[in-house]
């Protein structure tokens, strides 16, 4: 059967093909939506909550583990992780390839989407999401009790996730939950700051800003201006929350290789791209990934929906000191007023560029001279060929009936 539907899809973009039209073309909006239902993504949202929320914040005059955004709005550090470019952000200006006149503004774009949207547009959003999270929480924890993985429980919820996170967000309607889009898929569908390299660019801009911001503290706390200093210190450490999301991100096997600039250059649309990035980087999360650092460590990371696996003990442990090297930053610069030449979080990074040389599984996809490739074996995890001859639609169809 799978052999019969793979021919036929072959034929009918050949057809497609030498009538002059583009994949794009044939993917009509209820197709779009069978696809979709059929390759839910972004199910990770819990654990960048949980590790936020593993992080000590010092300085704050309030031991309250809530921040005061400049809106009034009342979050935590891991609800900003978690919220932060998933689900509160701006599509038109990713801050790796940013068309404004720096980085740094079009950081601001995306972290004013949650901190300085008026209160009353944004409030009831938030507690909807919150009750949201909180009810999944309870379900994995469930999950959990009965024997099940976590990857199993997301794998098996992740298009329900998905399209109560559209309709949460502004999208969905009578004739679909998938369309309109919502902003999560909005901002999925251009995620580039999610993917190394450009996540490692989006953290830096907006540990940066943080900094600054943590440096205009220390300068009100020095004029006395206690309660103004605080305000501003909590501003920094909740742009620093939003900028860890970044940061999480970089850590996340199924993010660490995957070329997502490239694999969003083929011609199918964007949330279509998005879902092929994505066999890539579900792959990665589950198989996890042997990487090493400057400082001569090298471990197993696994990916979303495997923060909690046994065998990822030890890369659950170093995020939570990566997170928290990165927030005591901004405490050292609201009591010293000098900002670092370096971020000491970078030095336990991985070597990105040299995970290929260790005993990996082989990427589904890998840019070479400017071209995309696949893996010539959709399901042979350690199949080293690669081909430039491949059609995507047809890929992520196959990925679908395999994983049916």
């Amino acid at each position: 059967m799978q052999n019969i539907l793979r021919c036929f899809l072959l034929i009918l973009i050949t057809i497609f093909s030498n009538e002059g039209q583009s994949e794009e073309n044939i993917i009509t909006p209820s197709i779009l939506e069978q696809l979709m239902q059929k390759g839910g993504f972004g199910f990770a949202n819990l654990e960048h909550r949980e590790l936020g929320e593993s992080i000590i914040l010092r300085g704050l005059q309030n031991t309250n583990a809530e921040l005061t955004l400049p809106n009034g709005i009342k979050v935590t550090y891991g609800e900003i992780v978690m919220l932060a470019g998933d689900l509160f952000g701006n599509a038109k200006y990713p801050i790796s390839s940013c068309s404004l006149s720096t980085p740094q503004n079009c950081f601001e774009a995306q972290f004013n989407a949650l901190a300085l949207v008026p209160k009353d547009k944004v409030l009831d959003e938030i507690k909807q999401l919150r009750k949201f999270f909180a009810d999944l929480a309870l379900e994995l924890k469930e999950a959990r009790n009965q024997g099940q993985d976590d990857w199993v429980f997301y794998k098996k919820k992740g298009n329900d996730i998905t399209k109560k996170l559209n309709r949460l967000t502004g999208g969905g309607s009578f004739i679909s939950d998938y369309i309109p889009f919502g902003q999560y898929i909005l901002l999925a569908q251009v995620n580039y700051d999610h993917f190394v390299p450009d996540s490692l660019k989006a953290y830096q801009v907006g540990h940066q800003m943080a900094l600054k911001t943590a440096l205009r503290a220390h300068q009100l706390s020095l004029q006395n201006k206690i309660e103004e200093a605080d305000k501003t210190l909590q501003l920094a450490y909740a742009q620093n929350a939003f900028a860890n999301h970044y940061l999480t991100d970089s850590l996340s096997s199924g993010h660490m290789r995957t070329p997502r600039r490239a694999v969003a250059k083929i011609h199918l649309p964007a949330v279509l791209t998005l879902l092929i990035a994505n066999l890539m980087h579900d792959e990665d999360s589950q198989q996890g990934l042997w990487i090493f650092n400057s400082k001569g460590m090298n471990w197993l990371a696994y990916g979303d929906g495997n923060l909690y696996k046994k065998d990822n003990k030890f890369h659950y442990e170093l995020i939570k000191n990566i997170m928290q090297l990165s927030a005591d930053s901004i405490y050292k610069v609201f009591k010293t007023g000098a900002i670092p030449n370096v971020f000491p979080e970078q030095e336990f990074l991985p070597l990105y560029d040299q995970i290929g040389e260790l005993n990996n599984t082989s990427p589904l996809f890998k840019l070479e001279n400017g071209k995309l490739l696949k893996r010539e074996s959709n399901f042979d995890l350690w199949d080293y060929h690669w081909t430039g001859n491949w059609v995507p639609l047809v890929t992520l169809l196959e990925f679908q009936i395999k994983n049916k």
